[in-house]
């Protein structure tokens, strides 16, 4: 029981020394102390004693400097009213910088708030965005709103380049898609060829899917 003890003192201590470490180098202007600061504060994790008020103030310093995960934690600082007023339009303006700064999470963030604002047109406009920076999930999304007829101006040539544009990522979904649009004529002119090549990429790809429908294929031609 004294052994548990002293290595629960020991931990606190370190834990203590760490938190200390890390805000020292948010005080001097590291821009990733001051953010992984605040995200403790707002977790309470590690440490740090709770605060939204000073999480979102270390946020804010983080934020200053162009700190993408700042810019986020902002946006969702404003979204939740933690440490400041509630506010979703601040919350959308950060979470808008952040993805500015390269930050897909903001980005996907804003789909999820656009559309359960029941604002399809903007959600889609960020999904957009984040298929155009190589965002596989958004380009296999989008694939499957076109293909359906879901998508604003749904159109099936658009599904197959979004599909394309993962594929050639090396996703096994894209593909095993691919093949399926070539054996259907679904936004392409059916071709037994290609079909089987799409097939055989996705099986590499590691799609299981894809893998069991060439051993049943290789079945029945023996």
């Amino acid at each position: 029981m004294r052994l548990l003890s002293i290595a629960c003192g020991l931990l606190l201590l370190t834990s203590c020394h760490n938190i200390y470490q890390l805000r020292r180098a948010a005080v001097k202007g590291d821009a990733a102390a001051q953010y992984e600061y605040g995200r403790r504060l707002l977790t309470g994790q590690k440490g740090a004693i709770r605060s939204y008020k000073n999480a979102f103030r270390w946020f804010a310093r983080a934020a200053e400097q162009k700190d993408s995960r700042a810019m986020a934690a902002m946006g969702l600082c404003y979204e939740r009213g933690l440490g400041v007023q509630r506010s979703l339009r601040k919350a959308r303006l950060w979470y808008a910088a952040a993805v500015d700064e390269g930050n897909d999470n903001a980005c996907q963030t804003l789909v999820q708030m656009e559309a359960r604002a029941g604002n399809l047109g903007g959600a889609l406009q960020w999904l957009e965005r984040m298929a155009d920076d190589d965002s596989i999930p958004a380009q296999l999304m989008l694939a499957h709103m076109h293909l359906n007829g879901t998508a604003r101006n749904a159109s099936a040539a658009e599904g197959i380049r979004y599909l394309r544009y993962a594929a050639m990522q090396g996703n096994g979904e894209a593909c095993l898609m691919l093949s399926t649009c070539y054996a259907t004529g679904k936004g392409v002119p059916k071709n037994d060829e290609l079909m089987m090549g799409w097939l055989v990429n996705a099986a590499e790809a590691g799609n299981q899917t894809a893998v069991d429908l060439l051993n049943q294929s290789r079945l029945r031609k023996k």
